[in-house]
């Protein structure tokens, strides 16, 4: 990929149940990559001006200080990040951004050791929560986020920093048929 992220419009309002898939291959040489979920416009509502930091990860300015990225959108209701360190192990970031960047939490991460093969990430919206899979749901999370940017308000994905390229991105609707009396279209 270019300096430009990959971007994908969700083509209606998510809703708890909904699922995005994101399918990619990372450079051989990647130090970072990140999927955002991002809200165009203001919420209307805030839970709060931060998230807590709960992190069993030690922050370090070596870590993720260099591997910042200038993203433009104001409004991230979630940011996924991996960031790969020179002796092979890698970490994962999630936070959030309401005009500047919230409280990370970060978890040392096993799943994406092999930076040969191919990715799949499934991002479910729970009622509170954002579940993140790492190549299939049939087993408990991988990760989870609390929300603090309103679900439904959500409308791009992001694919930032060292991706050889994004092979599928999908949008798995739980009650499509339910919700389509509801306006719930974009």
């Amino acid at each position: 990929m270019n300096d430009r992220p990959f971007q994908a419009q969700i083509p209606r309002k998510p809703a708890v149940g909904d699922e995005v898939i994101v399918k990619g291959m990372l450079k051989p040489d990647a130090r970072v990559f990140s999927v955002n979920l991002i809200l165009p416009q203001p919420p209307p509502i805030q839970k709060s001006l931060s998230a807590p930091s709960e992190s069993p990860v030690k922050s370090s300015s070596k870590c993720c200080a260099s591997f910042q990225t200038s993203h433009s959108w104001p409004y991230i209701a979630y940011h996924f990040k991996v960031v790969f360190n020179d002796d092979g192990s890698s970490i994962v970031v999630q936070n959030w951004k309401n005009v500047v960047w919230q409280n990370e939490k970060r978890t040392l991460s096993h799943n994406f050791e092999d930076r040969t093969k191919p990715f799949t990430l499934i991002f479910r919206f729970h009622h509170d929560t954002i579940r993140v899979f790492v190549d299939h749901t049939h087993h408990t999370p991988d990760y989870e986020f609390e929300y603090q940017l309103p679900l439904e308000r959500i409308r791009t994905v992001e694919v930032w920093d060292d991706v050889l390229y994004v092979e599928e991105v999908t949008f798995r609707f739980k009650n499509a048929a339910d919700r389509s009396q509801d306006g719930a279209s974009m």
